[in-house]
């Protein structure tokens, strides 16, 4: 850590000590811990924004090497300068191919866990099959008084009116009864046991004011920011994925899953994320209503201090600590990042736009995204990239579109993102067109090319990011995987996290490419024809719309 970032966090050490001296009042204590916050947000985070993480170090550039073990090896170390790394082998990592083997794979986590089950996700359904996975939490919790479980959600989402039960009006009230309430079976078998076994967070964005509030209906209040984060971790094993805990997510809707098995220290890293942002939470009562965060700043009453210290809290836990080990036994190695705009955090846009400069020339790359909206930093670099690289881009069609057939404005939704999918179809071509008019090497690879995934009562939800190196027949060397689909909602206003994995293990890498294949197998690749479709058309008055909103998409 270099010497300016330790100072930076001595004087905030010291202001948090400062902050908790004993005042002569819990209203002065209060005020003054505000105060001091306040403080701290102004002296420190100019210069936590130009020595964060992903910026401070000066970083290792990469450059073609015929060995393509070399490349990764720089390619690690490169990443080293923008996040903390974990070195891991590859054969305890494996690929989750359905959605029920992801439901039966969390199922069987909360079973088998002795101390921890941490579950992030955007909220959980009110279904059928959401019941019987909190039965399965409520049974493990009555089984053994050793384990801790944690649960975060979106408040937004999560206490949102719901049609799907006839029981509970939202989720928030059916993990109320379920699992909060004074009836819980889990609770009648405890025995006088401590109740605090159970935690269940509920994140609200600041962004959502009183006035804000007031003018949206409840739904429509997600559009201002919301956790997205979707993690599950049990004991020493991490699953990471973009799905969230509903019955589409069960049955239907296709989306990614890695598993990480005996990762200590990579679990509890996202034990700790979940943790931070739990602590700047309201928390779920037996009676379905929400109790005050912990940290004792409101984050619709006091978003200042709320911001500054949950951003201090984030950016220290991402510090990069070490050098990765290419040489010690090790054939993986994964970087979590996080992006969350909000914060001023936007470690996994630096790392991905910097990823793509870095590729050799030839490099297979894949990006998946079922929401269509990418921000123009990522476009242009996609664009750029395809001058010497291979670019697909995988995205839903409107009927696989989890939009597709909603009533009222959400009903358009899927055109919006056909229009501006259109758009970037559109400046590839011409590019593509500019540059036959000039001499290339008739030998290189290169061009843009998008997908659409569409497979009968399925929709799509998968995202990620596969590259693979010139010649490499193996699979590809690096995946990100995590809750971002690349747009400008998971760039400035909801909270995301990531996690880029760097492999030179051949059966993890087939895992990767069998993946990533299934994928584009249900997909048919995109030209003119498809954008006169019924579906898609739009005129220039909703081109225009769509480019109004589509910071809100």
């Amino acid at each position: 850590m270099s010497l300016a970032v330790k100072k930076v966090l001595q004087a905030s050490q010291a202001l948090a000590v400062h902050i908790s001296k004993p005042s002569s009042s819990v209203h002065g204590k209060k005020s003054h811990r505000m105060m001091m916050t306040t403080m701290m947000a102004r002296c420190l985070l100019p210069p936590l924004g130009k020595l964060q993480p992903w910026n401070w170090r000066q970083r290792r550039q990469v450059t073609m090497y015929q060995d393509q073990e070399s490349v990764i090896d720089d390619m690690v170390g490169g990443m080293a300068s923008f996040a903390p790394v974990f070195p891991l082998k590859g054969e305890n990592v494996k690929v989750l191919e359905t959605p029920s083997q992801f439901l039966e794979e969390v199922k069987e986590g909360i079973r088998n866990a002795k101390e921890r089950v941490v579950l992030a996700s955007l909220y959980i359904g009110t279904g059928s099959l959401e019941i019987e996975l909190l039965d399965v939490i409520a049974d493990a919790l009555a089984c053994n008084p050793s384990l801790q479980v944690t649960l975060l959600c979106d408040a937004l989402r999560t206490t949102r009116p719901s049609q799907e039960s006839s029981i509970d009006t939202s989720s928030a009230a059916m993990l109320a009864r379920v699992l909060l309430s004074e009836d819980a079976s889990w609770r009648k078998k405890m025995w006088g046991r401590s109740q605090e076994q159970l935690r269940i967070a509920l994140y609200h964005t600041p962004q959502l004011t009183e006035t804000l509030r007031w003018m949206l209906p409840a739904r429509a209040r997600e559009i201002v920011g919301v956790c997205h984060l979707k993690a599950f971790i049990f004991d020493n094993t991490l699953v990471l994925s973009g799905a969230n805990l509903s019955t589409s997510y069960f049955t239907h809707r296709q989306d990614r899953y890695l598993c990480f098995l005996n990762c200590n220290q990579l679990a509890s890293h996202f034990c700790s994320l979940i943790n931070i942002v739990a602590s700047f939470s309201y928390t779920l009562d037996m009676d379905g209503k929400l109790k005050p965060c912990s940290v004792h700043f409101d984050p619709v009453r006091e978003p200042a201090s709320f911001w500054s210290e949950m951003a201090l809290s984030v950016t220290e836990l991402f510090f990069p600590t070490s050098e990765p080990n290419v040489d010690k036994g090790f054939d993986t190695w994964v970087f979590p990042t996080v992006q969350m705009g909000p914060l001023g955090i936007r470690q996994d846009e630096e790392v991905l736009l910097w990823l793509l400069k870095q590729m050799p020339k030839g490099t297979d790359i894949h990006l998946s995204s079922p929401y269509f909206n990418l921000t123009p930093a990522y476009e242009a670099a996609l664009l750029e990239a395809a001058n010497d690289k291979n670019v697909h881009i995988l995205t839903a069609s409107p009927k696989a579109n989890g939009f597709y057939g909603s009533k009222g404005i959400s009903g358009a939704i899927p055109r919006a993102y056909s229009l501006l999918e259109q758009s970037l179809y559109e400046r590839a071509q011409l590019k593509n067109v500019q540059q036959r008019s000039q001499v290339f090497d008739a030998s290189s690879t290169n061009g843009l090319s998008i997908y659409e995934y569409e497979r009968k009562g399925w929709t799509f939800h998968a995202k990620g990011f596969w590259c693979s190196l010139p010649g490499e027949e193996e699979g590809p060397n690096v995946t990100l995987i995590g809750s971002s689909n690349f747009g400008y909602r998971s760039r400035d206003r909801d909270l995301e996290a990531q996690l880029w994995i760097f492999s030179k293990a051949p059966h993890l890498r087939q895992q990767l490419e069998r993946e990533r294949d299934d994928l584009y197998v249900l997909s048919h690749r995109v030209n003119a024809n498809v954008f006169v479709g019924d579906d898609r058309k739009g005129g220039l008055l909703a081109s225009l719309a769509v480019r109004a909103v589509r910071t809100w998409l």
